[in-house]
């Protein structure tokens, strides 16, 4: 092996061509490993062939694409035509097939999308690969990404000159240029070919990436040919059920016998691959004047609800008050007649008596006791002068009983009055009475902290169980109303499409409602106004699924479909 070509530090072989080793080299001058191709040394003294694999060389040199290998020098040192390139950390496709079997639908989809994308670049150079194939298609090491290898068989433009030299090259070489199993049928046949073809190699690689078998699977370049030129490959469906039809109609377009109904070029295929990609695995964002279908919808359901939330929590918050409050002044009316009746025979007892012979200890001794529930605040009661005999503060024995002012009255009888106390508290004011006549007064203040307590632990549930409904249906709201927009948007793209003249697509689906109908009906149509405008006036789409939906156009658009001759039943 030779160890030095020019600067280039050859360390090791890493890959073997039909015309050229692939070697692991090192340039010295900035520091950097890359991979060095040397034309075999049979094709070496070929002048013919050096001159032409350098040309071409040279011209995919000024190819620049991130998914195209990059080329950084092409020349001849000590007789060894070579082409120095970037090494490229990944997988060739054919040995991650072979390996892993087939790709999923949606990094087969995305690679291809790539693909197409530099061919179209590569194409608007004026430069045709002839050789697209899964060894020439690398899947770096990302996983997401794909690079195109070796443009050193493109042909440049569509002279008698370069015709001649590659019916030269086919003698020399003793091969015809490209691999017979994703060749197209012009370039099998040895007819001209432009652009088109690399598309037709492209959808056979698709194929082979979704089914993990080659479109044509001859054993030998007889049946290749005959198969390339004559038969269509195997229905994907029949392996793989679960392929959108979308992604079968552009594998059945780019493998289109004749060139011209192929797709148009590289970024028709990659742009149709795009919203397949989105249709089926990704949600289109679209930039509007206003909001879209998806957040409007989320709005208003977010507005409405909370509304309904924010006064149904009101209302319950407020009855439930009430109730409480309703049972609190109940309590407290209880706890201020079994206080005053408990008293009224002592307070009798004492009227009757001169102020020095009265005795108020038991009452005392029982407003104490009775103090000591914790809902009771303060226990106060007076006898008939006012003065109070017993209470839970020792401290105001003596003193008088002094009126209520400032407070609100929250419920008043003959013999009752209860008012709202500045902590929020309940006061009740009863009279002592015997026989029906008035001994005294007791009062009771019952504290609201558990009322409160209780209305705020109901109040955070219903907030808490409000604010949980609440986000339940604004997330209900966005993927209800992203469904409903995403097959709008695939229809009004569609849509779009065919207004502009462009029928290269079809929508995917497994819809069974009646969007699905819709859907049918537009693939309908687009398969007949395409072969209406390739010339066929009387047919219709192959697919009895799609034949099955009848599209009506609008009586407004009655003149225009008059064009296009009759309906699609």
């Amino acid at each position: 092996m030779v160890q030095l070509i020019g600067r280039y530090k050859i360390e090791k072989l890493i890959g073997e061509g039909a015309m050229a080793n692939v070697y692991r080299a090192h340039d010295p001058s900035i520091d950097r490993v890359l991979a060095i191709k040397v034309l075999k040394n049979e094709f070496r003294q070929n002048p013919e062939i050096v001159t032409r694999f350098l040309r071409e060389a040279k011209a995919a040199g000024a190819l620049s694409h991130p998914n195209i290998v990059t080329i950084y020098d092409v020349g001849e040192a000590d007789d060894y035509p070579y082409i120095a390139m970037e090494l490229l950390n990944g997988e060739p496709l054919d040995e991650h097939i072979a390996k892993h079997g087939r790709l999923t639908l949606k990094r087969s989809i995305r690679i291809a999308g790539q693909i197409a994308r530099a061919l179209h670049y590569a194409h608007g150079l004026g430069i045709v690969h002839r050789d697209i194939k899964p060894s020439n298609i690398v899947l770096c090491e990302d996983g997401a990404s794909a690079k195109i290898l070796d443009f050193g068989i493109a042909r440049i433009g569509e002279a008698d000159r370069v015709r001649a030299e590659l019916n030269a090259l086919r003698t020399q070489v003793g091969q015809v240029l490209g691999t017979p199993r994703y060749m197209s049928p012009e370039q099998a046949l040895g007819l001209e070919i432009d652009h088109r073809s690399d598309l037709f190699s492209l959808g056979a690689v698709l194929h082979e990436m979704i089914t993990g078998q080659p479109a044509f699977g001859g054993s030998s370049l007889a049946t290749i040919a005959l198969q390339i030129t004559q038969q269509n490959p195997d229905p994907i469906a029949a392996s793989i059920p679960d392929c959108p039809r979308g992604l079968q109609f552009v594998v059945d377009k780019l493998l289109a016998k004749q060139p011209e109904k192929r797709f148009a070029s590289g970024a028709d295929v990659a742009n149709t691959l795009r919203r397949e990609y989105e249709a089926l695995f990704a949600e289109r964002r679209q930039h509007r004047r206003g909001l879209s279908l998806e957040w409007r919808l989320t709005l208003v359901m977010g507005v409405a609800t909370a509304v309904a939330l924010l006064v149904s929590i009101t209302a319950v918050l407020d009855r439930q008050y009430k109730m409480m409050e309703r049972m609190a002044l109940t309590s407290g009316t209880s706890i201020a007649s079994f206080v005053a009746t408990n008293v009224a025979l002592r307070a009798v007892e004492n009227a009757g008596l001169p102020a020095a012979q009265q005795d108020w200890l038991p009452v005392q001794a029982f407003v104490a006791a009775a103090s000591k529930d914790p809902n009771v605040q303060r226990i106060v009661m007076a006898d008939a002068h006012r003065r109070i005999r017993g209470s839970s503060d020792p401290a105001r024995l003596g003193t008088l009983l002094k009126p209520v002012e400032g407070e609100t009255v929250l419920a008043s009888s003959s013999d009752q009055i209860v008012t709202s106390t500045p902590k929020k508290g309940f006061r009740f004011r009863r009279a002592v009475r015997y026989a029906g006549q008035p001994f005294g007064t007791i009062e009771l203040v019952v504290g609201g902290g558990e009322l409160k307590a209780a209305a705020a632990s109901a109040r955070s549930l219903l907030l808490g169980l409000g604010a949980a409904l609440l986000l339940i249906v604004l997330a209900l709201s966005y993927t209800i109303a992203s469904q409903l927009a995403r097959p709008i948007r695939q229809l009004k793209s569609a849509l779009a499409d065919a207004a502009n003249g462009r029928l290269d697509y079809r929508i995917s689906h497994g819809r069974r409602d009646e969007f699905g109908d819709l859907f049918d009906g537009f693939n309908a149509l687009a398969s007949t106004l395409e072969e209406r405008a390739a010339g066929n006036p009387e047919s219709v789409s192959a697919d009895p699924s799609l034949n099955a939906t009848r599209v009506d156009l609008p009586a407004a658009a009655a003149p225009q479909a008059g064009r296009f001759g009759r309906r699609v039943a």
